[in-house]
């Protein structure tokens, strides 16, 4: 992803965090390609996790040699090599059958070699389907163990992956992975329709990150799998604090509305929202936090009060407080239109459960609430008035 910089330690403790959610494979890049990479793949074969090493390479048989001259240890590669008509004339400048030709050459090496192949037909989305068809069982002729279909521009809607993966699973000889981008947002929904379709492989990453708009989100996929497909094979209660050291690593913040692992999944402010969270967390909670390994939070902690904030949590808040009020008395609404006022002049944050309390300590006092009005300037600077 452009501007993100993993560190080789942290690669490693990434790595590892996979291995422990039980990720079936942990895709890097050739030793030949990314000095980084190199040192990463060694010590993770001290890791004992080269059976689950997939390394990526062009479908070029120099490329292969290279790495495998190496001689660091890994079970499986992935070659990839564009099949659509732009790229094959425009990038490559190749015919159809150069391009066949080359990834075979390459195949039939990593097989000598002992390697479990994943042929990647990069572009698959916009590459003639009799075509695609055509590659994928001259390349599992070759002894390619899986092909990877490629939405590489993250082009599809979820219907359409259904369709196409059907279609092709029905008329080639491998087993069939999905390979996802994000950049229309429909990532995790297409990976799913390629799962129901039938699908074995599913590339994901972790927070989205990768190029362009990103990737198919590991925590979303893991948790709708999980809870729709009852796949209990990985431990998802891991998925919090993996996507907390990427966060970090990365730089790249977590935006709290960010699917099962985002903090407002758990924090709730409109007030019908609220008021069912007050008599049941599940009725606005069908993502729980305990299941992917964050904190299960008070309702202190999950009843946030702001614009859009109803009688239920103002009175929640007071009673909190020890204040013995009922959400008909009149000092609620009062309340309610004092915190609305400020968001009218210029708020911008959520109120503090402590300032709903000194609200209510001045009107019920008789005492008047001050306006603060903020005033944004075109220098970015505040005044208050």
């Amino acid at each position: 992803m452009p501007g993100v910089y993993l560190t080789l330690y942290e690669c490693i403790e990434i790595a590892r965090m996979l291995d422990e959610i039980g990720v079936d494979q942990i895709e890097v890049f050739s030793p030949s390609y990314v000095i980084k990479d190199y040192y990463l793949i060694r010590e993770l074969n001290k890791m004992g996790l080269s059976d689950k090493l997939l390394v990526w390479h062009r479908g070029l048989r120099r490329d292969l040699e290279k790495s495998i001259g190496t001689r660091l240890d890994f079970g499986a590669v992935a070659l990839s090599i564009a099949t659509e008509k732009g790229h094959r004339e425009k990038k490559l400048r190749m015919t159809k059958e150069q391009i066949m030709e080359t990834m075979c050459e390459a195949v039939t090496y990593a097989k000598d070699h002992g390697l479990y192949v994943s042929v990647n037909a990069e572009k698959s989305v916009g590459t003639e389907p009799e075509y695609l068809v055509e590659f994928a069982n001259t390349v599992a002729d070759a002894g390619a163990d899986r092909i990877r279909y490629c939405d590489t521009l993250g082009e599809l809607i979820p219907h359409e992956t259904y369709t196409v993966i059907s279609e092709l699973k029905r008329k080639v000889k491998i087993p069939i992975e999905f390979h996802g981008h994000d950049d229309m947002g429909m990532a995790v929904g297409n990976a799913i329709e390629a799962f129901r379709a039938g699908a074995k492989w599913l590339d994901t990453s972790v927070c989205r990150l990768g190029e362009r708009g990103g990737f198919t989100s590991l925590e979303a996929l893991l948790y709708n799998l999980y809870k729709h497909f009852n796949i209990r094979k990985y431990k998802i209660g891991k998925l919090a604090e993996l996507a907390a050291f990427v966060e970090k690593a990365s730089g790249i913040k977590l935006p709290p509305n960010t699917p099962i692992v985002g903090r407002n999944i758990y924090r709730h402010e409109s007030g019908i929202h609220a008021h069912g969270v007050l008599r049941d967390v599940s009725l606005y909670e069908r993502v729980r936090a305990e299941e992917v390994g964050m904190r299960e939070g008070s309702l202190r902690e999950k009843i946030v009060i702001g614009e859009t904030t109803g009688r239920e949590s103002i009175v929640f808040v007071l009673r909190e407080a020890g204040i013995d009020i009922n959400k008909d008395d009149p000092v609620v609404s009062k309340i309610l239109l004092k915190i609305q006022e400020q968001y009218l002049f210029g708020r911008k944050t959520s109120v503090p459960h402590e300032e709903v309390i000194e609200l209510y300590n001045i009107i019920s006092n008789g005492g008047k609430v001050p306006i603060t009005m903020i005033i944004e300037e075109e220098n970015g600077n505040t005044t208050k008035s």
